[in-house]
């Protein structure tokens, strides 16, 4: 009477690939809302920093230039700013006084709520303290920053945004 030969299992079922597949969705499924949630709370400290360093360097520029420069706020829907060397110097289309602007379109889920115009003496220091909020897409989390009346740049949260001083 002959063996029946005993089959080896290598690999794995079709079935055990699509239940591991199906895990891996649920996984998946659980964890974007979570890392969609800290990119925008990313995005909005970023921009919050990035502002906070383009004072400062405008202070600087117009220390080391001797002339006043701008920094010009637009706060519909598709908001912007412009450091630029003249006051009316609008950020909303490319204009040759802007020395550097931001825009909405670049900074997706972050909306700036309040900010006022502010003028750099060449002395360093601004025509009036500057207190600009900035708010994420969620609604939970925002950032303020301001401008001393020496010319320098301080970033906080009204929330509990990590890595950011209270205010």
């Amino acid at each position: 009477m002959g063996r029946t030969p005993q089959r080896c299992s290598r690999g794995l079922t079709l079935i055990e690939i699509t239940i591991a597949l199906a895990v891996l969705a649920i996984l998946a499924t659980m964890a974007m809302p979570t890392l969609g949630e800290r990119l925008a709370r990313q995005r909005l400290a970023s921009l919050a920093e990035t502002l906070a360093m383009d004072l400062n360097e405008a202070r600087l520029e117009a220390v080391q230039s001797g002339q006043p420069l701008h920094v010009v706020f637009s706060g519909d829907a598709g908001w912007c700013y412009a450091v630029a060397s003249t006051a009316g110097c609008a950020c909303g289309t490319p204009q040759p006084c802007q020395l550097k602007t931001e825009r909405a379109a670049d900074w997706p889920g972050v909306t700036l709520v309040s900010a006022s115009n502010v003028m750099l003496e060449p002395v360093g220091t601004p025509d009036l303290g500057v207190q600009v909020s900035l708010r994420g897409v969620d609604g939970q989390h925002e950032v303020q920053v301001s401008l001393s009346l020496l010319g320098r740049a301080r970033i906080c949260t009204t929330t509990q945004l990590a890595g950011q001083a209270p205010c």
